[in-house]
């Protein structure tokens, strides 16, 4: 048995986060987003290829992650915890190859372990773009803000979670069109990712937006045969308690009729109006349509 992970003696099992599925579908979107930004930089249209969705231990993560990678920790108000975007070195490198003319297909330098300045730049940037394309793609769940909270470069050095933590590592593969591919990795924990398990295990935003307008249409039909009653009020008498125990067959309770009566439905004041007769019929004349209230 290789697979040992610690657990806290008195504390619940981690429970599942959120529909795997349905970060995988917010996963697509981000993909194009993604290569909407990087096309520019390039010249070229990338390949974007999107990873499912999984969850990993902070530390097992940690202690496999490369040694040497341009990482970015982000809070994402309202969101509890922060988010990680992790960048390959040698997808910043191609960047800033290419910004002073060079062809970006160079080899990245190795056993480096620090960034020059133009690189910092340059990662900074895309991290930052990453993110924005981040809270564009979670726009119809959630809005959101995004504020830097730390950069670094030594995943052991990095403090973003505890040792035992779950995280959902989300994950892309830029490629523009040699054999290398850059990974670009997003790491969320799941105190953030609980908070949008009830939109994420709704339809998807375009499902909301596109409803069937056949099934529409059946319905307000179905609901446009719904009868509820409907009635007015003449008149409301005001009696004294000892009044209306003294009453009698054949007393005469004087009333007032208002010149603009109700029509209420349910406990609704639909209209205002008067009543009157048609066809040899009493009917009730509406007059001006009101406001919403309750009786």
């Amino acid at each position: 048995m290789d697979d040992v992970q610690p657990y806290k003696f008195g504390a619940s099992e981690p429970q599942a986060p959120v529909s795997l599925a349905g970060m995988d579908r917010l996963g697509e979107r981000m993909a194009r987003h993604i290569r909407t930004m990087i096309e520019p930089v390039f010249g070229v249209k990338p390949v974007i290829a999107t990873q499912s969705a999984e969850m990993v231990n902070y530390d097992l993560w940690s202690a496999m992650a490369p040694g040497f990678c341009a990482l970015s920790t982000y809070r994402l108000h309202p969101l509890k915890g922060m988010v990680l975007v992790r960048l390959d070195p040698a997808m910043i490198w191609a960047v800033v190859d290419r910004f002073f003319g060079g062809s970006g297909m160079r080899p990245a330098p190795a056993d480096r372990t620090e960034f020059t300045r133009s690189e910092e730049r340059v990662l900074a940037r895309i991290s930052d773009e990453i993110m924005k394309a981040l809270i564009r793609t979670w726009s119809d769940l959630l809005p959101m803000e995004m504020a830097l909270a730390g950069r670094e470069c030594d995943p052991q050095a990095l403090v973003f979670a505890e040792a035992s933590d779950q995280l959902l590592s989300q994950s892309f593969s830029v490629s523009i069109g040699r054999d290398e591919n850059w990974p670009v990795e997003l790491m969320f924990p799941l105190v953030a990712l609980h908070q949008l398990e009830p939109l994420l295990a709704t339809n998807s935003p375009d499902e909301i937006r596109h409803r069937d307008p056949l099934w529409q249409a059946r319905i307000a039909r179905r609901m446009g045969d719904i009868r509820l009653p409907a009635k007015t009020v003449l008149a409301r008498p005001n009696l004294t308690l000892s009044e209306l125990l003294n009453l009698k067959n054949g007393d005469v309770i004087p009333v007032n009729i208002a010149r603009n009566l109700p029509l209420i439905v349910g406990n609704r004041v639909l209209a205002h109006g008067t009543v009157g007769e048609q066809n040899g019929h009493a009917a009730f004349m509406i007059e001006k349509m009101s406001k919403d209230q309750t009786v």
